[in-house]
């Protein structure tokens, strides 16, 4: 079994429903099934994930967020005082911009938590395999980033920073529960820092209100995972995604403008970076991170069918390498293959599990078999 501290073989988490599924959860909101009907067929699904991520040599293994709709709705519908609402918002393709209708989350109430976030979700995984398990929750940093609205949650709450110690202890306090139960390896997603990169950064604001969002987002992650108790064989890490629906983007440019910060500033085990093509920037900005925090290189690409080449990961792995020490680095795709469910990426199910298989023997080539 790997040491979940250098799992080289990683991957985001979430992975394309299959058809079934979809069906099975639009009948639900339409009334057609009941929830234990729903529960079945989403347990049938994550029992045949499980099995195709063993069967691609990754190091740890996720229910592919099958229960969810998407990335933020764990802690959406753990947690009562959340409005959703649809608007059209412009996303990056291989032939410019488009708009897609895509969900926003308000918090128009005080929070009531009504139940755990990923509550049952660890337990049927480790009732199907012996593997690492990971469990993914979406970062606190990000919720009072977007999930705020002047008009309505300035309402509840007297400012985001009453807003942000909430979530912080509502994410801290299921992180500890999922290392109680045994999972051992917890991520947190945050799309939110792709806001400060490159061409995506926002262009409304001043530099000053920038940099109190920015410390606002950093302060919130950090209060999460700060001083909670690894034992060992656990670890935690941070995915910075930069958008990922229907093979579309969200954000474009190096890490530059964050680097220094996010990487000083968050006491993870390991960062879960996009580097699959050029809008990611070079490895550079990789000195700033810890040493002896591990680097996941998101080289392949989750958002195309298309195989890269061993030689070519080999190449950029020995390029990080020369900015974070080998021992230091592993890899995984760049994001999650279907962080909406019914936005997956443009691939077939046999697709992502050849993207795993590549970043498994990848991973064997150049770090060796896990113990």
């Amino acid at each position: 079994m790997a040491d979940s501290v250098t799992f080289r073989a990683d991957h985001v988490g979430s992975l394309i429903r299959p058809r079934a599924l979809l069906e099975a959860r639009r009948r639900h909101d339409a009334g057609e099934i009941g929830a234990g009907e729903l529960r079945e067929v989403e347990d049938a699904a994550i029992a045949d994930a499980v099995a195709a991520q063993r069967q691609a040599g990754i190091d740890v293994v996720t229910d592919g967020e099958f229960r969810r709709r998407d990335f933020r709705t764990g802690f959406a519908d753990a947690v009562d005082g959340i409005s959703m609402r649809t608007f059209d918002m412009p996303w990056h393709t291989e032939d410019g911009v488009t708009t897609l209708p895509s969900n926003q989350f308000i918090i128009t109430e005080r929070l009531r938590q009504r139940r755990r976030l990923a509550e049952g979700e660890a337990a049927y995984l480790r009732s199907l395999t012996s593997a690492p398990i990971k469990v993914t929750l979406i970062a606190p940093g990000f919720l009072v980033d977007r999930f705020w609205s002047d008009e309505e949650t300035g309402r509840c709450y007297a400012s985001r920073e009453e807003l942000a110690a909430e979530v912080a202890a509502i994410t801290r306090t299921e992180i500890e529960a999922l290392i109680a139960e045994g999972v051992r390896y917890v991520q947190l997603d945050n799309p939110g820092y792709a806001a400060f990169l490159g061409a995506h950064a926002r262009e409304n604001s001043g530099a000053q209100a920038r940099q109190a969002a920015f410390k606002r987002m950093l302060d919130t992650d950090r209060a999460a995972v700060e001083g909670v108790r690894r034992p060992a064989g656990v670890t935690i890490g941070l995915h910075v995604c930069r958008g990922n629906q229907s093979s579309m983007w969200l954000a474009e440019g190096g890490y530059e403008p964050i680097a220094e910060q996010l990487f000083a500033s968050i006491p993870v085990d390991r960062f879960l970076l996009e580097y699959d093509d050029d809008r990611s920037g070079g490895f550079e900005p990789l000195q700033f991170v810890p040493k002896g925090t591990m680097v996941v290189l998101g080289l392949v690409s989750s958002k195309t069918a298309e195989l890269e080449t061993p030689e070519t990961l080999a190449r950029r792995i020995e390029r990080a390498a020369k900015v974070v020490d080998l021992d230091h680095l592993a890899i995984s795709p760049q994001c999650g293959f279907a962080s909406v469910a019914e936005g997956g990426n443009d691939l077939e199910p046999a697709d992502q599990f050849a993207k795993l298989r590549l970043v498994a023997d990848t991973a064997r080539a150049t770090w060796g078999h896990a113990d």
